[in-house]
């Protein structure tokens, strides 16, 4: 499966006059003269889709910037997106062409003189790309997503980025800080998509149609049954700036993706074998060999071993115990495991049966299944209170 684009924020100055887009506008005044900007700022306003998906619009006039998910515009999930940055750029033109504006575009490079003892500036007249996601999916098995997450949390990334596994045990983000969405240049995480899609499914499914609700779930169980974990990488203004990677009609996903500074799963993993180990406890052993019936009369049994492991007695010979035909129960229950609580416990020679079930992790890409909605370029949406002034 090959990498795709998550999230995309873009921008455009033009020399022409458009027309005021935003949910508000912004003058400003100078409070020691009392003078007013004739240039007016606004904020972005919302243009809505189908399943609660929008993109945010702002345009003061000269400059248009747009900002959201191309691949989820329009869509009830986006497990797998577009491809590329001129699929992405083709989704938000739509969106400007109703609201009146005009597309984004490729553009040419001019080196202007700074003042005297300033070095040149470079000048690109087409659109600007402020911020990008790129994502992969990967599966690790069955039940295997969260034991995956906690070996990846062992690792750090290069420049101090540390590992932080979160709570739930769902995400790995890494970060210098624990601020929210990493630093202003980059930020990595790598989280449970069959959890994610939970976490937001009745967002998602608002207003659906039955059919899409049934998509919705057998995508769910899709995602848990292959065990896929995606993989987030976000490139921020700064770190596009500073790699020439900005300029839309002069960068490609794969220049994002192979660049020196983005360290993938592929090559964090290759130090690490990922395995997971089940521990089946004497509890588990009971009932898995049908020598009780219950939970509960297998824990109490554990529970008379447990007391065993830690010194007490147990010697039918205690004219104290009261509940002798107890102790025998228990006796012969742990006797059908080869523990026999009758001789005291002694650690150097007496050994618990807990079984060890080591299983190996093997981490491969995800393949679309042939019944998945693929992402388009020409969503359906509609435009709901757009903000667009004359």
């Amino acid at each position: 499966m090959t990498w795709f684009i998550d999230r995309l924020t873009i921008c455009q100055t033009h020399h022409q006059r458009l027309p005021l887009i935003g949910d508000k506008g912004y003058m400003t005044v100078d409070l020691h003269t009392g003078e007013t900007s004739n240039e007016v700022r606004t904020s972005k306003t919302t243009v809505q889709a189908s399943h609660s998906t929008s993109l945010r619009v702002s345009c003061d006039g000269h400059t248009v910037i747009v900002e959201g998910n191309p691949s989820r515009f329009g869509r009830i999930e986006n497990l797998v997106g577009l491809t590329t940055v001129e699929d992405c750029v083709a989704v938000y033109n739509q969106v400007l062409l109703r609201l009146g504006l005009p597309p984004f575009t490729t553009g040419n490079f001019e080196f202007l003189q700074g003042k005297d003892g300033e070095k040149q500036r470079k000048f690109y007249s087409g659109a600007i790309i402020k911020h990008v996601d790129v994502t992969k999916n990967h599966c690790v098995g069955y039940k295997n997503e969260r034991p995956f997450l906690r070996a990846v949390a062992t690792l750090s990334l290069p420049n101090g980025k540390h590992p932080f596994l979160y709570p739930n045990g769902c995400t790995v983000d890494f970060s210098t800080t624990r601020s929210t969405g990493g630093s202003s240049w980059d930020y990595t995480k790598i989280y449970v998509k069959a959890a994610e899609l939970i976490e937001h499914e009745k967002k998602n499914l608002k207003n659906a149609t039955p059919e899409d609700e049934k998509y919705y779930r057998e995508l769910v169980e899709h995602c848990a049954f292959s065990g896929i974990v995606r993989e987030e990488h976000s490139w921020k203004a700064k770190k596009l700036a500073r790699y020439d990677l900005c300029y839309y009609g002069y960068v490609t996903l794969e220049q994002l993706v192979n660049h020196h500074t983005m360290t993938t799963l592929e090559s964090l993993i290759k130090t690490l074998e990922v395995a997971t180990v089940d521990y089946i406890t004497i509890a588990d052993q009971l009932m898995q060999r049908n020598i009780v019936k219950s939970r509960q009369a297998a824990n109490a049994t554990a529970q008379y071993c447990h007391q065993w492991q830690h010194g007490m007695s147990f010697h039918d010979t205690d004219k104290k115990r009261t509940n002798t035909s107890q102790y025998y129960v228990h006796k012969a229950r742990l006797l059908a495991l080869g523990i026999d609580i009758s001789v005291p416990f002694c650690p150097t020679r007496n050994v618990i049966p807990t079984i060890h079930n080591r299983r190996t992790i093997e981490r491969s890409d995800f393949v679309t299944p042939p019944w998945y909605r693929h992402a388009t370029t020409r969503p359906t949406f509609e435009l709901i209170n757009c903000g667009k002034a004359a």
